[in-house]
């Protein structure tokens, strides 16, 4: 889960796969003289909003966080379950969407985590992200085997991909407000990043340079839970409260920055 801190100590919080969700609006954008194509596959597209989907059975039934009496955070949550719900993501999305969506997941999973330095993890979420990658890279041989789409094409899209789910994490608002850069992606002039910065003190206008999108806008949104400041007592009561509060509408406004 993606949580968006608020001034009072209550947070908005966002599931996964509606994060994942604002990826696919915006992949289904993307596109124009500076991206360098007319728009991506609808193959990609499935992919880019489905790449949580790992994350749907964890979502409806999240784990509390002792140290915060909310559900755990998408950083928070140990490495052996973090890792099992990614595998299970791409076996879902393989017997779901076949090969190519499967492929672009796992590809992301790894990418994921090599955000953070194997040196930097504690001993035992370490060893849990060598047996996804062992795993995931087993799988990734036998998929790429099965998909028509050559390898410079998959990386393409896996840097896309990765693009957009920082952007879409920007916009829930789980990245703070400071200016952010995103990894580089293929454009019309080559690799480069997109600069990401808010217009104005509010949530709802992000600027993004180079302007990889097709229409001179592209507005976002997705559904929030707005969680008191207190955390929950116990799972049991958490999860109740989840389903009980009324959804929030987190929209958001791209424009070239």
């Amino acid at each position: 889960m993606l949580f968006r801190p608020l001034p009072d100590g209550s947070a908005l919080a966002v599931s996964q796969p509606a994060h994942a969700w604002i990826s696919g609006q915006l992949a289904r954008a993307w596109g124009g003289p500076v991206a360098g194509r007319e728009r991506l596959d609808e193959i990609f597209i499935l992919a880019a909003a489905q790449h949580d989907i790992g994350w749907l059975p964890w979502e409806a039934a999240p784990t509390r966080d002792p140290a915060t009496g909310r559900p755990h955070s998408f950083v928070a949550l140990p490495r052996e379950a973090h890792t099992a719900l990614w595998s299970a993501g791409v076996a879902t999305a393989e017997a779901c969407y076949g090969p190519h969506v499967a492929l672009l997941i796992s590809l992301h999973g790894l990418a994921i985590y090599a955000l953070t330095p194997d040196e930097a993890r504690a001993p035992d979420d370490l060893a849990a992200v060598r047996r996804f990658r062992a795993e995931q890279e087993a799988v990734q041989a036998r998929l790429r085997a099965a998909v028509a789409a050559t390898a410079a094409e998959i990386a393409d899209q896996s840097a896309i991909l990765l693009a957009l789910d920082l952007i879409s994490l920007v916009v829930c608002g789980t990245m703070g407000r400071a200016p952010r850069r995103t990894p580089p992606v293929p454009l019309a002039g080559g690799g480069m990043p997109l600069s990401l910065a808010f217009a104005d003190e509010g949530w709802d206008r992000l600027a993004v340079d180079p302007w990889p999108f097709r229409d001179a806008s592209v507005t976002v949104e997705c559904v929030a839970r707005h969680l008191p400041p207190a955390g929950f007592a116990d799972e049991v009561t958490m999860r109740h409260g989840l389903r009980t509060l009324p959804p929030v509408r987190i929209r958001a406004t791209l424009l070239r920055g």
